[in-house]
Formats: C-alpha cells, sequence, structure tokens
C-alpha cells in the first residue's frame, strides 16, 4: 500500500468501523478515524437499524484492536501529512483511513473476510489497487462461505438489508468516481474539481464569481420559500450547494425532472447515477467570505455524465 501512513496509538474502539486514536505523543483529546472500504452495521440507533451483526462486528474490532496499541494509519493520497490530515475528512469531519493493525495484518481485509462487512464501495474503490484486488478478493470469500452479512436470516434474524443489490449499485457509483480519478490523473490541470477533495480551490472560484465544472454527488435537495431548490453536496465541514433557480415550479422543472430521473437516489431500493459533472457560474451565498460557495444552473446541458470538452483547454 502507498499513502500519507503515520503511526498513531488507540485511545478506544467505537465500532466496527470508528476507531479512536491519538495522532500525537501526549494529545488530550483523541481523533476519530472513520475506516475505508467498511460499512459495518450499527451498535447504536441511527438511520440504520441496530443489529446483532453490528454488536458482532463492534467485539471482533476490539479484539483486534485494544487501547494503547500502535497502529499504522494510511490517508488516501500522497500529499504531505499536514494537507493529507485536513484533505481526508467525512462528512462529520473524521478522517478517513486505513488501519494496519499492530501485528501488521490488514484490519480492512480481516472484516469483510469474516462477513462483518461489505467492500463498502459507495463513495469509492479503495484508492490502492492492491487493496482494492484484495478485498474483492476477501469479499468473495465471505460470500462463498456465507459469513456473516451473506447469512443474514442465520446472524442476524431477519434480512436487515439488501447487500447483493446494494452492492451492484455502490459498484455503480465506484465505476463513475474511478472514471473522474482516472481523468484527474490524465489531465492533473484541466479546470475540473470535487467538492471534498478540491474545497479551497473551489471557495476562491466562488468568491471570485467564475465559471467551472464540479464533480458532485447530487444528494438532498431543499425548496426554499422564493421557489427556488438547493442541492446540498460536501459534507457538513465543506458544505457546497447547486442552486437551481425556479426549481420548485418556477421554469427549472426540467431541470429538476432530469436529476430526480437520472441521478438522484429516492432510496437504497431506487439506485441512480448519483454523480455528475456540473458546469456553471459560481459565488457565495450569502455574499461574504463566511457564506456557502453554490453553482448556478438554469439549463439541463450544464449537468453531465462526462466533463465537457471545455475543461481541458488551458
Amino acid at each position: 500500500m502507498s499513502g500519507t501512513s503515520f503511526s498513531a496509538k488507540v485511545d478506544r474502539v467505537v465500532d466496527g468501523d470508528t476507531v479512536r486514536v491519538f495522532l500525537n505523543e501526549g494529545d488530550a483529546q483523541s481523533e476519530s478515524l472513520r475506516i475505508l472500504s467498511l460499512d459495518t452495521e450499527e451498535v447504536n440507533a441511527g438511520t440504520k437499524p441496530v443489529t446483532p451483526l453490528g454488536r458482532a462486528a463492534s467485539d471482533r474490532a476490539k479484539a483486534l484492536m485494544a487501547a494503547g496499541d500502535t497502529l499504522t494509519i494510511t490517508l488516501p493520497g500522497t500529499e504531505p501529512l499536514e494537507q493529507a490530515l485536513a484533505k481526508y475528512r467525512g462528512n462529520f469531519g473524521r478522517l478517513l483511513t486505513y488501519i494496519t493493525l499492530q501485528d501488521g495484518s490488514d484490519f480492512q481485509e480481516t472484516m469483510i473476510r469474516e462477513g462483518f462487512s461489505p467492500y463498502f464501495q459507495k463513495y469509492g474503490y479503495a484508492q490502492f489497487p492492491d487493496l482494492h484486488a484484495r478485498y474483492i478478493a476477501a469479499e468473495r470469500d465471505a460470500q462463498i462461505a456465507k459469513a456473516g452479512i451473506w447469512d443474514q436470516l442465520a446472524n442476524n434474524g431477519a434480512i436487515m438489508r439488501d447487500y447483493p443489490a446494494l452492492g451492484v449499485w455502490w459498484d455503480l457509483r465506484a465505476r463513475i468516481i474511478d472514471d473522474y480519478r482516472r481523468i484527474k490523473t490524465a489531465h492533473p490541470d484541466a479546470a475540473l474539481y470535487n467538492t471534498r477533495l478540491d474545497y479551497d480551490r473551489l471557495l476562491e472560484i466562488a468568491k471570485a464569481g467564475e465559471e467551472t465544472t464540479v464533480f458532485m454527488e447530487l444528494r438532498d435537495f431543499t425548496p426554499t420559500a422564493s421557489d427556488h431548490v438547493l442541492f446540498n453536496t460536501g459534507s457538513l465541514k465543506q458544505p457546497y450547494q447547486l442552486f437551481i433557480p425556479g426549481g420548485n415550479m418556477g421554469g427549472g422543472e426540467d431541470i429538476m425532472r432530469l436529476i430526480l430521473t437520472r441521478y438522484r437516489p429516492d432510496s437504497e431500493q431506487e439506485p441512480r447515477r448519483s454523480y455528475a459533472y456540473v458546469t456553471g457560474p459560481t459565488k457565495m451565498f450569502p455574499d461574504n467570505d463566511t457564506g456557502r460557495p453554490e453553482i448556478i444552473v438554469t439549463d439541463p446541458s450544464q449537468i453531465t455524465d462526462v466533463p465537457p470538452a471545455s475543461v481541458f483547454v488551458s
């Protein structure tokens, strides 16, 4: 595995895919890590049900990682450590990481092979090819053995989530994200940005009121009192929005029909593409340095499956 790596000591295991560690010797406060490529079931009530397999995954993680253990933490990029620590964070500000256990084994691979988690690809394949290949193999082994989540009736008492169907949707999303990664690798200077990874640059673009192309997830939307529609993306720490003037009933309905039919899933049972390239003028809302950056869409042609040719023109 290649990437930005460092050592950290375990404070405590939260559940099967979250652990708190001390980034530096002598730190009073630990940091929460959201472990990539895993999505174990829940031990606390939330948007997903609490299950026996969630409790079992948490117990297994606690058996593999104990307070005081030294882990190798790998972030999904090759930037200098300080930059990577700021860049690779999830919706709640948790660091997004891969973990190598104190004995040198791959925590993610172990949890997937033992059936405590699918190979979670909803937000992209594992960043490094060797991990991707190993996690696919581990998931196949778990499916052959009907381990854990792959035999829900035996291990949960009921079918709580349809993992085979979810895996097909997640794989579609991951393929779209992988295409974006390849484009950025082949054209590093392209005027093409990701709402999570390029947030600081998108802030600069919005403050300057420039046009750009953004690769973004079309997820939650909110009609406003003035008949417009806002799609929220990015994260709680890095908010970014798509603004559709008149998107409710004021002339932007064609844009909404495209998004809702082609891109935005209503639920896990009704998957869509989820990601799109959006091109348009940007600004800050409200119009000040503490607002949120937004991109304005007034025509369906601004939302595409592939980046427009204009992003490759220097």
